[in-house]
């Protein structure tokens, strides 16, 4: 088993795949990889192979192999012959004793710098500038898959480089290994909250604090809380836009007040594959435009759409490529 899993990962690797879906139906089990945005198939499986690969992914990432009914996550590192690369398994329960699994590529970028991931430059030199803030709460927006998490890490990377600043993370589970960033590691089996996990975080005397990601509305009160709180706080979170973003947190019961107060800056982006390169395009919003926005008023910026035009404007993309991407925008 642990050839042909170092076999798939090569592959996924050298094909730039973000990740690798392995499934069981009436034929047999099959192993996909997700290229560029679409499913591309690699290789079939019968159904011995297809059950052992699954027990050994759940071995080297230390998940319970006789747990088939509830999901379960984990993370690893395997030696490949270019290198190490870094993956985190994720089960699915499907019927009794079946499971599905997928395997996200968390290092498969690695050579691209923050500036190389966006279409536009100026957008990568505006995020990075808000770095150098003291205070407020950050959110990267967009879809699952949309790269946020990307772009989050790669900005805390370049910042935790220079050595200035204490930057502490809080993670479920820690996805990319950052020299120079404390992180912290969710442990649900010490069922530890997370307001007082927070809160031991601040006693920690942190400049920069990230938070993988908002899932619900006590994470979202504990991030604005620590924002208030004279930090730069950095999380990701589910939306289609950048205005959606103030809509959904409001959903949560958040005060239009403490939203306002809070928010330096929504970023909302996609990932865009052309033939040809991938990259990065986002719309952002800053706190003058949040504080109009909770007052009913008209917020005028650059949306994902206009960007999109102007990409297309400029040959960036073709004809077909705009249509597919303008179509999901909408």
């Amino acid at each position: 088993m642990k050839s042909l899993v170092e076999s798939i990962l090569t592959e996924a690797h050298t094909h730039s795949a973000s990740d690798i879906h392995i499934t069981l139906d009436e034929s047999g089990g099959t192993v996909k990889l997700r290229v560029k945005g679409q499913m591309v198939q690699l290789q079939l499986l019968d159904g011995d192979t297809f059950k052992r690969l699954i027990n050994y992914l759940k071995f080297i990432t230390e998940l319970d192999i006789n747990e088939h009914k509830v999901p379960q996550s984990g993370r690893t590192t395997v030696q490949l012959e270019h290198g190490e690369i870094s993956v985190r398994i994720s089960t699915l329960p499907m019927t009794i004793l079946r499971e599905s699994v997928v395997i996200r590529i968390l290092n498969n970028n690695d050579r691209q710098t923050s500036r190389e991931l966006f279409y536009d430059k100026k957008d990568y030199l505006f995020l990075s500038e808000y770095m150098k803030k003291s205070q407020g709460l950050i959110l990267f927006t967009g879809p699952t898959g949309s790269g946020k998490s990307t772009v989050m890490y790669r900005l805390i990377k370049e910042i935790a480089d220079e050595g200035l600043k204490a930057v502490i993370s809080i993670e479920d589970p820690v996805e990319y290994e950052v020299p120079g960033l404390v992180q912290v590691e969710i442990n649900e089996k010490a069922k530890l909250e997370y307001a007082p996990l927070i809160r031991g975080v601040l006693r920690c005397d942190p400049d920069i604090i990230m938070f993988g990601e908002i899932r619900d509305k006590t994470i979202a009160e504990e991030l604005i809380k620590t924002s208030l709180s004279g930090h730069l706080v950095l999380s990701t979170f589910h939306s289609k836009s950048a205005l959606g973003t103030l809509v959904r947190l409001q959903d949560y019961g958040l005060f239009k007040e403490e939203l306002s107060e809070s928010i330096s800056l929504i970023v909302n982006q996609r990932l865009i594959h052309t033939a040809k390169r991938s990259f990065i395009i986002c719309e952002y919003i800053e706190s003058k435009d949040v504080e109009n926005f909770l007052k009913g008023k008209t917020v005028k910026y650059d949306t994902l759409i206009d960007k999109l035009a102007l990409i297309h404007q400029e040959s960036g993309m073709n004809d077909e490529e705009y249509q597919y991407y303008h179509r999901i925008l909408q």
